[in-house]
């Protein structure tokens, strides 16, 4: 079975690579963790992809003004781009008082994977 990269956060094993790595077993784990990654990381904060992340967290500070349909439409364009492996089946989000819910639900089919991303974002 192919290791795809290393398990974040490193942890030393001892094992040939040194690290724990990601394989089909738990791939599941790294499609979440690449996923959360693009919603949350703002826009620049990545070195040599300035365009990469959707930045989430400053919607939170749009008060009552925040357009839901324009951050939908960037999740999943974000998506597309960076994680085109996952396919989205669903995208909800909620906001209220400075309180932000996204529920993603998309599937795998390379590896015959469905599963739910449910990230609560509070400031």
């Amino acid at each position: 079975m192919p290791d795809y990269t290393v398990k974040w956060p490193l942890e030393f094993t001892g094992q040939s690579s040194g690290f724990d790595s990601v394989n089909e077993t738990i791939i599941a784990e790294m499609v979440n963790f690449n996923l959360k990654n693009i919603i949350l990381t703002e826009p620049g904060e990545r070195l040599f992809y300035p365009n990469f992340g959707v930045g989430v967290k400053r919607y939170l500070f749009e008060q009552n003004n925040v357009d839901v349909e324009n951050l939908h439409s960037r999740i999943l364009s974000q998506i597309r781009l960076y994680a085109p492996y996952a396919v989205v089946r669903d995208l909800e989000i909620s906001m209220k008082d400075h309180h932000m819910n996204i529920i993603l639900k998309y599937e795998v089919k390379k590896v015959n994977i469905s599963e739910i991303l449910n990230l609560d974002i509070r400031l």
